[in-house]
């Protein structure tokens, strides 16, 4: 079953990504766009907080029953997932170096961080000039993949445990909440919101979410989904209003756990009117780019202020960002159909 209120939330999280990453806002000429940026814009990295529980929600759905253990099929898996998200990468990585390398002499640290960056390990240590490094959203898909690489022990644990899978996850959700209390204020960006193990927690979030969602499937009583799905964007937009009194560290790990797992979880089920909105062929094509949106916007930002930076094509801050959004549309468009999935094809033509 194609999930696709959630296929084209994908889109509009990783819009909430490219706002967060306007940051030119910042020194604005405008007033108002120099508050809404840091009041509201900047906050647009919680979308990430989505798509990691999203990622172990979807996974699930699709593979708990195809993960029976056998070597072929996990070598399956694993081929699947890096021929959706190596590819482009990769790309992003080569658009990148001129950026990393503009005006300076490539030397054996330029070659660390690149070997790190095509690797996808740059997360693993909590350091910023490494994850950010190159194409900074790359980041996060350093994190995918060690989801990837955990997810079948996963499933083969959880089945063994039962329901004591639910305890293990709150033990760990538990140490999430606690750790930052024993450890430097100065670690805790790189850790709780980079590191891939820390973030590991949001992706078993979305695993257990999934068990529960099939639960509640098969005891549908008459429920107004429309009201459901209205209830979860009001809760998150209620936990959005009160992030001003909790600290950085819980926004960026655990803070919004439960706002992104409701809307998740309501919107699964595909029955409300925003459902159908969001089940439209346009917000789900929109959906279905959201990954080149996400891993091309930052670099068409980038490419984009230096050279207007050095040019002064447009000093219109409205201009620059409806020309941004859309070329970072187009791109993703383009890349989709021509680069994403014919390679995506190549790939599992050729291994499998």
């Amino acid at each position: 079953m194609h999930l696709k209120p959630l296929t084209s939330l994908r889109f509009l999280f990783a819009l909430m990504v490219f706002v967060s990453h306007l940051d030119f806002l910042k020194t604005s000429s405008t007033s108002w766009l120099r508050s809404i940026y840091k009041d509201v814009l900047s906050h647009g990295y919680i979308g990430v907080s989505f798509f990691f529980i999203l990622s172990g929600f979807i996974l699930t759905h699709v593979y708990e029953s195809k993960l029976n253990g056998t070597k072929n099929k996990k070598k399956n898996f694993f081929i699947a997932r890096l021929a959706r998200i190596y590819p482009l990468h990769v790309a992003t990585f080569i658009i990148a170096i001129p950026l990393m390398f503009w005006g300076q002499e490539i030397n054996g640290k330029g070659l660390l961080l690149g070997l790190s960056n095509i690797s996808l390990t740059q997360s693993y240590l909590p350091i910023k000039e490494l994850y950010f490094s190159f194409n900074g959203p790359s980041w996060s898909i350093c994190c995918e993949v060690f989801f990837y690489l955990c997810f079948p022990f996963l499933l083969s644990l959880f089945k063994r445990l039962e329901k004591g899978k639910y305890y293990f996850t709150v033990l760990l959700a538990i140490s999430i909440i606690i750790l930052p209390h024993f450890i430097q204020e100065k670690w805790h960006h790189g850790l709780f919101y980079i590191h891939p193990l820390f973030r590991l927690v949001d992706f078993i979030l979305g695993i257990i979410l999934y068990g529960l969602f099939k639960e509640l499937k098969s005891k549908q009583a008459l429920v107004d989904f429309t009201k459901l799905e209205c209830l979860a964007i009001a809760i998150f937009v209620l936990f959005f209003s009160l992030r001003n009194y909790v600290t950085e560290t819980s926004l960026y790990s655990v803070f919004y756990w439960i706002p992104m797992m409701m809307i998740i979880l309501v919107f699964a089920f595909q029955k409300g009117k925003i459902s159908k909105l969001l089940s439209h062929k346009t917000a789900i094509w929109l959906g279905e780019i959201s990954f080149g949106f996400y891993m091309l916007h930052h670099l068409i930002m980038r490419f984009f202020l230096l050279g207007n930076g050095r040019y002064e094509v447009l000093n219109n801050d409205y201009m620059i960002i409806a020309l941004l959004l859309t070329t970072s549309i187009i791109a993703a468009g383009i890349s989709h159909k021509f680069f994403e999935v014919p390679m995506n094809k190549w790939i599992h033509k050729k291994w499998n």
